[in-house]
């Protein structure tokens, strides 16, 4: 359960002087990350929403349980044929398995990570334990964003994917199931125009 919460305590968003709320506990971070420059500032550091690990760690702790439904039902079996060794075995294998999966699901939403600073948007994507994708976005290629939200539950809770269109050849730059969308565009594009308007003083 530990590991849980330290991997929850660093699942949102964090926007300097931005109050959070009723999540605080939920938000915390170091606002750095590897190949960040010197004089770059992070202004937006988010994971997937908490909502979306509830799933998984609800289903394992259920699933966990299950083995306990047969001992009710076939305890009477299990002493007869003197099968309770050979089940406690296959019952921590079991348990093994499902708690695996869980672990690799809060590595996979903890390592999952989007950046953005004043100079550029970062998507790391982890695919694996041992491979991962970490793509890049100059504020400058930004043309449009757009926020999707569906059902009451990501409106309630607001959370919901970005989408951003660039003129470069990658036509597209999503942000997934990640907390508080509009403040997170807003941030985004507050960002690009100050960049614009700082090279426009440069070339000027």
């Amino acid at each position: 359960m530990n590991m849980i919460k330290e991997v929850m305590d660093t699942t949102s968003l964090e926007i300097k002087t931005q109050s959070r709320g009723l999540f605080d506990f939920l938000m915390k971070s170091e606002m750095t990350f590897e190949g960040k420059k010197d004089a770059e500032e992070v202004l937006v550091f988010t994971r997937r929403h908490w909502f979306i690990l509830l799933s998984p760690v609800v289903g394992g702790i259920i699933a966990s349980l299950f083995p306990l439904i047969l001992i009710v039902v076939g305890a009477k079996i299990l002493v007869t044929y003197n099968l309770a060794g050979v089940f406690t075995l296959v019952w921590t294998l079991y348990l093994m398995l499902i708690w695996f999966s869980v672990f690799y699901k809060l590595t996979m939403h903890s390592l999952d990570t989007w950046i953005t600073t004043n100079e550029r948007i970062i998507d790391i994507s982890q695919l694996g334990l041992f491979r991962r994708k970490v793509s890049e976005l100059h504020l400058e290629s930004i043309q449009d964003i757009s926020v999707n939200t569906n059902g009451a539950i990501q409106s309630y809770l607001d959370f919901g994917n970005i989408e951003i269109q660039t003129g470069a050849t990658m036509q597209r730059f999503l942000f997934e199931q990640v907390p508080h969308p509009l403040m997170i565009k807003d941030t985004i594009m507050e960002a690009a125009g100050k960049f614009e308007v700082d090279n426009d003083k440069k070339t000027g």
